[in-house]
């Protein structure tokens, strides 16, 4: 009897352990959404370069993020690694053969589009729409010059059709059509330093007989209004308009990451549309329009182009926070900060001082609980950020400004950082016309990234509460 009862609570765990693993293995199969980032600022057979596209891609990792794709969801495929093989390869295993009709699938390309001539005769125009890929190439097709080593919006369109996945999203940071113009002139206190390289490749006078214009298949007027498609898709710019890229990041991808930041931090639910107005709005108050305007354009299934996206708070994501605080982690040195005090409630003042163990260049941040990172020195009143040994308060007697505590209610952070070569968050951030501080630009994340990786990097972090009125003084 006891040996039967031992044998039927074996075989009852045995039972259980079986039920437990098949919901295991049915919650994974019905988890596979999936998200992939392709980005190509450099190519095998041109020196054409586009310096912005690492940023975009490491925007749209963030991106990603705050859509609720987990770090396993995410695949990326960046210059060397996204050839035209093992794009069409990894479009065909992670986003067609993987996710279920429920799951959800992200498409993002960030670099140059051009124009081929036609080979099927589906095209008005007589020219195709693609985007280069690391291994595109010149060839010929009937005696006219030709690409071969890209992404044609055929065969793009072709595997949309072919996903099961119910609910897709891609967004194209590249030009449909252009001409032989290669770079815009920028002047905004934003991007104020250098040239917008537009992000379409001429490479043949051939072009010219498209009229310079064009439109990838899946952003054409009879894919919008079919409600049959499942994708609803996002692209830069119109048919005659020029998308560009900065050493900022592409202005396109930026207005993307800030409204889904904004939107994500706020509570408030966006959808596609409403996606594809914040990234026009974003434009158009950085760009002056006699040097780049540009209008971002949505198609797509009308129910998706209106159906909220899934977001989940910065505050639990922490994107910014984290990799700053694994720079503080891996740094050389540590710098030491002092703060007033450790809690703050709205309206009270911050005050801080750093001391720094040897002459450097020292940009002082704060990250909010909605992860907001904005470059508190240096500032508008002090722009060079050049500091000697010693101690440095903030403000100082040159800052006519006060740092008053707002924000959401959480932990915040105060992190600096000293570097031996120049490194200025403030120059390289995003300001407002009349903005004292600037907000902490992905370019200056990956700058500290870079020294630290070069060898020497001195950090520090603190932590500084923010409570609703009263909270302080209970802690």
């Amino acid at each position: 009897m006891a040996d039967n009862k031992k044998r039927s609570n074996g075989l009852l765990s045995f039972v259980i352990l079986l039920v437990l693993l098949s919901i295991i293995m049915v919650s994974t199969a019905r988890s596979a959404d999936r998200a992939l980032l392709i980005g190509v600022g450099r190519y095998a057979q041109f020196e054409e370069r586009l310096n912005g596209v690492s940023l975009d891609i490491a925007m749209m990792r963030e991106v990603s993020h705050l859509m609720g794709f987990k770090e396993h969801e995410i695949k990326v495929l960046q210059h060397e690694q996204a050839s035209s093989d093992e794009v069409y390869d990894t479009i065909e295993n992670w986003l067609i053969s993987g996710p279920e009709p429920e799951d959800r699938v992200l498409l993002y390309f960030s670099g140059h589009g051009s124009q081929i001539p036609d080979e099927n005769n589906d095209e008005t125009d007589q020219f195709d729409e693609v985007l280069l890929l690391y291994d595109t190439s010149f060839k010929e097709i009937g005696g006219r010059q030709s690409l071969s080593g890209v992404l044609v919006d055929d065969h793009l369109n072709g595997m949309l059709a072919r996903m099961k996945s119910r609910n897709v999203l891609v967004i194209l940071d590249a030009c449909h059509s252009g001409s032989a113009t290669k770079r815009i002139r920028l002047s905004t206190r934003s991007f104020e330093t250098g040239s917008a390289k537009v992000k379409y490749f001429y490479y043949s006078p051939t072009l010219e007989a498209a009229g310079g214009s064009g439109s990838f298949d899946l952003m054409k007027p009879q894919a919008s209004s079919a409600d049959m498609n499942h994708y609803v898709a996002i692209a830069a710019c119109r048919d005659n308009e020029k998308t560009v890229t900065t050493a900022q990041g592409s202005i396109f991808t930026l207005g993307l990451l800030k409204t889904i930041r904004s939107a994500a931090a706020s509570g408030t639910s966006i959808t596609p549309e409403k996606l594809q107005i914040g990234a026009q709005e974003y434009i158009r108050s950085q760009i002056r329009p006699d040097q780049a305007a540009f209008h971002p354009q949505i198609a797509g299934n009308i129910l998706l182009r209106n159906y909220p996206l899934a977001l989940v708070s910065p505050g639990e994501n922490r994107f910014v926070r984290q990799k700053l605080e694994s720079l503080v982690y891996k740094s050389i040195e540590s710098l030491r900060i002092q703060l007033n005090k450790t809690c703050f409630e709205p309206d009270e003042v911050l005050k801080l001082s750093v001391w720094v163990p040897e002459p450097g260049y020292l940009n002082i941040l704060h990250i909010g609980a909605d992860d907001h990172a904005i470059v508190l020195f240096p500032n508008r009143y002090h722009p060079h950020n050049a500091v000697e040994r010693g101690n440095i308060t903030l403000p100082n007697r040159r800052m006519d400004f006060e740092m008053v505590a707002e924000g959401p209610s959480g932990e915040n952070l105060i992190a600096a950082f000293l570097t031996r070569s120049p490194l200025n968050g403030y120059q390289d951030g995003f300001k407002d016309a009349k903005g004292v501080l600037a907000e902490l630009s992905p370019n200056s994340t990956r700058s500290l990234v870079l020294r630290q990786g070069a060898g020497w990097l001195a950090a520090g972090k603190i932590a500084a509460k923010i409570r609703r009125k009263g909270q302080c003084q209970i802690e």
